[in-house]
Parts: C-alpha cells; structure tokens; sequence
C-alpha cells in the first residue's frame, strides 16, 4: 500500500492521472423521469446491453444533487450515471470506463471501496507508529538527542511555513 501510494502521489503531482473513456447518451423514456432506483437500474442493464457495454460489479444508488437526483451504478473499472434533462421523458446516461492507471488514482483517493479504505488506514497509523518509535529511540540515545532534535524542530519549522 505505501507503495502505490508513494507512486501514484508523484504521478498525480506531475498531473498524470489516467484514461478514462468517458461516453454520453441520451435516453428516451416511455414515462417521465421518477428517482426510482429499481427502474434505473432497469434502464441502465437495458442500455448497457444494447451498446455491448460492460457493466460494473458495484451497488447502484440514487442521490439527491443539485436540486434534483442521479442515478449512479459503479466500480473501480466502470461508472454509470444517469440524470434527467430538461425534458422530463430524457435522461442522459453517462458511461465511464478507467484505465489501469485511472484505476490506481481511485486507490490513491480512497474512492476504492471500504476494504482499500481499512488498508490505507491501517497503513496510516501503522508509519505513523513506525515514525513515533523512531523518534522515541533517536531522542532516548545520547549520541542521537542531539541530531533528532534538531530535524523534529526543523521538520516543525517547514510544516508551520508551508501552512502559513
């Protein structure tokens, strides 16, 4: 985990994010549009079937957003979403798909799932231990106060300027 995370945070620095083919369809509807998960969930396999699009693996619910709602169905690999449009028999179908490289930026993001959240989590605390001990050591060791505390104050020092 610190691994990726250590890579895809220098990617994501130098603005290297990913791929992600994104396509928009407009969809007729046979009734106006209603924030109904059962029948959008409907709608978007039909869709998806009829345009030999994969679909995601993922739970699907509806959300309120900006004064109206949206239907959203997705996974690490694929996003569905579906809003309505100006015209109450319309919605517009929105289908996302990453690359591997858009994958590992979710990761990166936590948007991964509970499971990646728990391991990053995990990871946090378990540096944060291995950093606290650390120091706990350098400063215990005569020969070491010194230099520690030297590096924890200048550490100190650049955190407080670059937060100011």
């Amino acid at each position: 985990m610190a691994t990726l995370y250590f890579i895809s945070g220098a990617l994501y620095s130098f603005d290297i994010k990913g791929h992600i083919d994104k396509r928009v369809y407009n969809v007729t509807l046979e009734r106006p549009f209603s924030p109904n998960l059962a029948l959008l969930s409907d709608l978007a396999i039909k869709e998806l079937g009829q345009r030999n699009l994969e679909q995601p693996t993922g739970d699907s619910i509806v959300k309120e957003k900006g004064g109206s709602y949206e239907y959203r169905w997705g996974d690490l690999k694929h996003l569905v979403v579906v809003h309505p449009t100006d015209n109450p028999f319309e919605v517009e179908l929105i289908y996302r798909k990453r690359n591997l490289l858009a994958q590992v930026m979710r990761v990166h993001r936590a948007e991964a799932g509970s499971l990646i959240r728990v391991l990053s989590l995990s990871m946090a605390v378990s540096l944060l231990i291995i950093l606290a001990s650390g120091v706990f050591l350098a400063v215990g060791l005569p020969k070491l106060r010194r230099n520690a505390l030297v590096a924890l104050a200048a550490g100190f020092v650049a955190m407080v300027a670059i937060f100011l």
